[in-house]
């Protein structure tokens, strides 16, 4: 048995049944994710967001495992078929939980604007590579195994559409943890619903054929509720937080300078093969350099490089690791937009700096935290590299005792409400002191 103590849950524990997860986490893959933050830069804005991606990879597994002892325990007396194939998938299921994560660089979505590649890629190109730990774990245990955890994490898993949908849909183990998490350690109490009722109301059935994970109609409206205002209001001011997002923005463009200057760094070989642009998922020894690269790497470089030649690079790296983050001012229409962003763009010229790195436009909507589910149809124009999931339902359904499906939007007027409310956030970005 092993366990672990956690802020979220309390007690994290893995019986020898489930061997596999403790092998996993021993792994040098995993272990990595305790070098990246789960948030990336939200500490500029919450100091307590320093939880990693490897306790919210725990906190998925461990919540994977709960549902499936729950089946299995018969705390759920209406146990369909769907319910009850899952169990023939346990391995598979907390194997992919753990790991779908593995593929997140540090600054995650900052980085994949320079990669051009989505960290899922890279999270399945580990668990097919013969080289890496986790891929030897998972075939030591079953032929044949990492490339079924691939297809989980890829959603073309057809066997168990229902363990696709466990781990990534509406209403899902990974977003239910980050969800907990990240409210708890950003200290954002609006951001907190049941998780034990949660886990108690939620069931398993089939919507036009298509299994889909939600939650029994009698007990779950109120939790679903609860969930989806978390949802919300996380949205609202942690993810789309703007002094978060300008300085995620101000590592993009410190890693976009550092490219266009060539600022390669003698022994940082992984971060020079970014700069590159020689960083791909299939390639063996690029994939090696990737899993070199944690949050470390890149505040190291910023040391470095805040005392480069280049002018821009040398300034945003100081900014940076000196929290001077550039100011946000929200943008109600486009006329608002045009005039900030032409006034900047000639404060930009009268100091002699570009107007390209000084005076952006941001749309934290297209951020890496896309939620089609409480944001209007049409409202966003979605960022190039956020992930669109195969065959993943935009609704939350309630399913009654004969297993008919209830729209949840359309059950309930809190969430009908709330999903034609736009979580969405328009600012220019630009230095404070110009302000």
């Amino acid at each position: 048995m092993k366990s672990f103590r956690d802020p979220v849950h309390n007690l994290i524990v893995f019986q020898n049944e489930d061997q596999v997860v403790i092998d996993l986490i021993n792994t040098k893959e995993v272990q990595r994710l305790r070098r990246i933050r789960q948030l990336g830069l939200g500490n500029i804005a919450y100091p307590g967001a320093e939880h990693s991606r490897f306790v919210h990879s725990l906190g998925v597994a461990h919540l994977m495992r709960r549902f499936l002892d729950a089946l299995r325990e018969g705390h759920d007396q209406q146990m369909n078929d769907l319910q009850r194939d899952l169990q023939d998938y346990r391995t598979l299921a907390l194997s992919s939980a753990l790991l779908h994560d593995i593929g997140h660089g540090p600054f995650s979505h900052a980085l994949e604007s320079v990669t051009k590649v989505r960290h899922e890629q890279f999270t399945v190109g580990i668990l097919r590579s013969p080289t890496t730990e986790v891929h030897q774990v998972l075939e030591g245990v079953q032929t044949g195994l990492s490339e079924r955890v691939a297809s989980v994490i890829e959603r073309t898993f057809d066997p168990s559409r229902a363990l696709v949908k466990l781990l990534s849909s509406q209403l899902d183990m990974d977003r239910v943890d980050y969800l907990l998490r990240d409210a708890l350690m950003t200290g954002a109490g609006y951001g907190t619903f049941d998780v034990e009722w949660l886990l108690h109301a939620m069931r398993i059935g089939e919507v036009d054929g298509e299994p889909e994970v939600g939650l029994d109609l009698k007990k779950g409206q109120s939790i679903a509720e609860d969930y989806i205002m978390c949802r919300y209001y996380m949205y609202l001011h942690v993810y789309f937080h703007r002094t978060t997002r300008a300085a995620e923005v101000m590592v993009e463009k410190l890693l976009q300078r550092a490219r266009e200057v060539q600022a390669f760094l003698p022994g940082f070989d992984a971060l020079n093969a970014l700069l590159k642009g020689r960083l791909q998922p299939t390639d063996e020894q690029s994939l090696s350099l990737y899993l070199q690269l944690d949050d470390g790497i890149i505040w190291t470089a910023m040391h470095l490089w805040s005392q480069h030649e280049d002018r821009i690079l040398r300034d945003f790296s100081m900014r940076l690791l000196h929290r001077k983050i550039f100011q946000g001012i929200d943008v109600e229409s486009e006329q608002q937009g045009f005039d900030l962003i032409q006034k900047m763009e000639q404060r930009a010229m009268a100091e002699g700096i570009s107007p390209d790195y000084y005076v952006i436009d941001d749309t934290a909507a297209s951020h890496a935290y896309h939620d089609p589910y409480i944001t209007s149809a049409g409202s966003l124009s979605a960022d190039a590299f956020t992930p669109v999931p195969q065959g993943a339902s935009e609704s939350i359904y309630l399913f009654d005792e004969t297993g008919h499906p209830h729209e949840l939007a359309e059950s309930s007027f809190i969430v009908k409400a709330v999903r034609n409310r736009r979580v969405y956030a328009r600012r220019v970005l630009f230095p404070e002191e110009w302000f």
